[in-house]
């Protein structure tokens, strides 16, 4: 039975009662999260190589939040290895010449920063926090979009994980009893390793028509960073894939075998499972009418790092303009219910980030709902036969095939619209119900009305006959701002101890007495909070 969509904005406050953090015990202060030697999962020699062979002194490590036990371990690893490596002599002439008393030359010293909060998502490649440090280059550790940067030098350290073989073959066995089925094998990128090892076990044990998937920097290939078969063959293959996958990757991977099957693997309960990508493709297909029937729009973003995202924005809010929808552009860091939330008069948000995270899986925990730039060109009708690539940021090919398609369609008239009627309303296939508030940036229509005064002169009077379209702001209409006058009960710090009202201009009109005392709250850091006076938590 699907869930009713909530009619009021939730409840953000909390309970000001804190409980002790739970201290772990001693012997788990530096639990190692993979198995296998240390230098040998995190690449530490390979690391150093590539940061001597590029003479960099200022390196940020940035890691997963999963990763973050293992990260002090790993720096102390790379600070050894630069210092042995920079005592090392390449040559008998090096060795003398670094013998010479009279040389003033000092040693080229080296900084490693580790980044223990990314502003964004974890797959991305942090560039605003590394550039706080003045940061020469990254290493990114653990699971990755392998979005392009715009800045820094990257090198990306997967983490393999390890994988029991013999019991994903005989789960492979059970799935795939006939041994001349294609199936395409492919993973997350910690168990991309292990591809080409069961590629072979396979082939051994009879496949005939296996397609192995090795890692590519192309998020807009067809598998998202993989190589895979011939664009004409690829829909026949099933697709065996290591690892629960994301939801983008779950849309992505069906839309390509929409006539056969997507087998998910799971390492921890070795059990494979077919994906239920149907369910996901109806939501976000029902979305669309939403997105229609909507006539404020946040932009949210997502990356600061990823190549073309300021291009993508440019298209949206040209897009949403040509519509007469409302955006606001906004960026809140990670995404969380409570945040969104406090902006309530956005009706959809439009995520620009990397290909990973254009999906939401929002579980039905946001206020409102979430959707990519794809899903609002495809239903204003901008990308609608443009071949955009899907819910994947491929953001260039976006931006790209959006143009092409307005070009083709030529410049909508503005003699075509109605002028009986400035806002035609939109119904919405959802509610059942015509939405009159979709665009908001319509210009309001005015009546002008003549009157005769006594003399035989008249005067002339313009109405505006869309009252809740008077809040503007810099000569722009403002949905936000009629929200705030309109609907929000909160207006500021001291309005419920005196009483509001609004003159015909819409202007405040303070009564009543004066607000209360101002008192301390709370205050602390966040492992131990002073509340109220003498009630110390810790």
């Amino acid at each position: 039975m699907t869930q009713p969509e909530p009619t009021i904005a939730p409840v953000l406050s909390t309970n000001p009662t804190y409980e002790p953090a739970a201290v772990p015990p001693s012997h788990l202060e530096n639990p190692s999260h993979l198995s296998g030697d240390l230098s040998t999962v995190y690449e530490t020699d390979r690391t150093i190589d590539w940061i001597l062979s590029n003479d960099y002194s200022r390196i940020t490590l940035q890691f997963p939040d999963e990763l973050l036990g293992d990260s002090t371990r790993v720096e102390k690893g790379l600070q050894d290895g630069l210092r042995r490596s920079g005592k090392k002599s390449s040559s008998v002439e090096e060795g003398v010449e670094s013998l010479e008393i009279a040389s003033d030359k000092p040693s080229k010293e080296r900084k490693v920063y580790i980044l223990a909060d990314t502003s964004y998502g974890s797959c991305c490649v942090d560039e605003v926090a590394a550039e706080h440090a003045a940061a020469d280059c990254i290493v990114h550790y653990g699971r990755a979009c392998l979005s392009p940067t715009n800045r820094l030098p990257v090198l990306h350290v997967f983490t393999t994980l390890p994988l029991d073989l013999q019991a994903l073959i005989a789960s492979f066995l059970e799935i795939f009893p006939d041994k001349s089925t294609p199936v395409i094998l492919t993973s997350s990128l910690p168990y991309a390793s292990h591809i080409s090892v069961v590629h072979s076990a396979l082939v051994e044990a009879g496949y005939t028509d296996l397609f192995a998937t090795s890692i590519i920097h192309s998020p807009s290939s067809p598998i998202p960073n993989r190589t895979c078969p011939s664009a004409d063959t690829i829909s026949t293959h099933h697709i065996f894939h290591i690892d629960q996958p994301l939801t983008s990757l779950i849309l992505t991977l069906s839309a390509l075998t929409s006539s056969t099957s997507l087998q998910i693997y799971d390492p921890k309960s070795k059990t494979t499972t077919a994906s239920v990508a149907s369910r996901l493709l109806r939501r976000r297909y029902a979305l669309l009418s939403h997105i229609r029937a909507s006539g404020v729009f946040g932009i949210l973003i997502n990356t600061l790092s990823s190549n073309n995202y300021l291009s993508t924005i440019t298209t949206l809010q040209a897009l949403l303009a040509k519509h007469y929808k409302k955006s606001y552009l906004v960026t809140v860091g990670k995404l969380n219910p409570a945040k969104l939330a406090n902006f309530a008069e956005v009706e959809v948000w439009i995520v620009v980030g990397c290909w990973e995270s254009a999906v939401v899986d929002e579980k039905r925990e946001m206020w409102r709902p979430v959707v990519t730039p794809w899903e609002v060109s495809a239903a204003l009708g901008a990308g609608e036969g443009a071949d955009v690539d899907g819910w994947r940021g491929d953001w260039e090919a976006f931006t790209t095939k959006v143009e092409e398609f307005e070009a083709a369609r030529g410049e909508v008239d503005d003699e075509e619209d109605d002028e009986d009627e400035s806002e035609p309303p939109v119904f919405d296939l959802r509610t059942g119900r015509y939405i009159s508030s979709s665009q908001p940036m319509r210009a309001p229509k005015t009546s002008i009305a003549i009157t005769s005064e006594e003399k035989g002169s008249t005067a002339v009077t313009t109405t505006q006959k869309d009252k809740s379209l008077t809040t503007m702001i810099n000569n722009q209409i403002s949905p936000a701002a009629e929200y705030l006058q309109q609907k929000r009960g909160w207006k500021g710090l001291g309005s419920d101890f005196a009483e509001v009202e609004y003159d015909k201009d819409g202007n405040e009109v303070w009564r009543g007495g004066e607000g209360a005392l101002v008192e301390q709250g709370r205050k602390g850091v966040a492992r131990g909070y002073v509340v109220h006076k003498e009630d110390d938590r810790t």
